[in-house]
């Protein structure tokens, strides 16, 4: 069944307009009698018939409820940003990986550094690409999309990871021994309770005095393998891996 995120869902008839009404009428190809599942911010879920289409919005009416998908835990993605837009198809497919929260961080050897005016447009581009995915793989809740922020000052954040119920593990090119696998076993024996942050270096990697900062932090540093991804492949590679791992 297809699926679609609005604001709300409390009343029994619903207008849905914009973005979302074009999609539906003109992407997925919507019609009067198709029945949607939608869920609202507050993570209500609600089967949904769509009953009459005029030229600025589609209107519908719930027909049936859905049980809201329990979360135990959530899975964060504290992501340095890459050249380009390479960000895009980070959060698409962190989306479709089960990401909770994506957050986009600038290190010292960060190259794209977007200005106020740039990154308030890179926001809701960011949480537009996470919304479409999210319907598209028909998961229950949209990852919120994190404001931009330095990595040193996102680091303070999350200190002490026991007091603030998280746990940290970073991709590094220079730890050769320490396993994803070796990592997440050890999470899931002893942690499994916490959050889970996977923090992803920039192009040209992690300073040595970030490396110190994030061991500092609580952060336990795994290798992917033998070769030198690019950042974007390393975020999907240790998605992928923790997805199977807790599948």
């Amino acid at each position: 069944m297809k699926r679609i995120f609005l604001d709300d869902l409390t009343a029994e008839k619903i207008t849905i307009s914009g973005d979302d009404a074009r999609h539906l009428a003109y992407s997925l190809r919507a019609r009067r009698g198709d029945r949607l599942t939608a869920v609202d911010r507050a993570g209500r879920r609600a089967v949904i018939e769509l009953t009459d289409f005029d030229r600025n919005a589609i209107n519908a009416q719930r027909v049936g409820e859905l049980q809201p998908v329990a979360v135990d835990k959530k899975i964060i993605l504290a992501d340095c940003l890459p050249k380009q837009n390479r960000f895009d198809t980070i959060i698409e497919k962190a989306t479709e990986l089960g990401v909770d929260k994506i957050q986009p961080l600038i290190s010292e050897r960060t190259i794209a550094r977007p200005n106020n005016l740039r990154e308030k447009a890179k926001l809701e581009r960011w949480q537009r690409i996470a919304k479409e995915a999210a319907e598209q793989c028909a998961r229950d809740t949209v990852p919120e999309i994190g404001s931009i922020r330095e990595l040193d000052d996102w680091l303070k954040t999350i200190m002490p990871l026991d007091e603030k119920n998280f746990f940290l593990l970073f991709c590094w090119e220079r730890e050769q021994d320490t396993t994803v696998r070796e990592v997440l076993s050890a999470y899931k024996n002893s942690c499994a309770d916490k959050d889970l942050i996977v923090l992803i270096g920039p192009e040209g990697g992690f300073s040595e005095r970030e490396v110190r900062e994030i061991k500092f932090a609580g952060g336990v540093s795994v290798t992917l393998g033998n070769r030198v991804l690019k950042t974007d492949t390393a975020a999907i590679s240790a998605l992928a891996m923790i997805n199977y791992e807790f599948m």
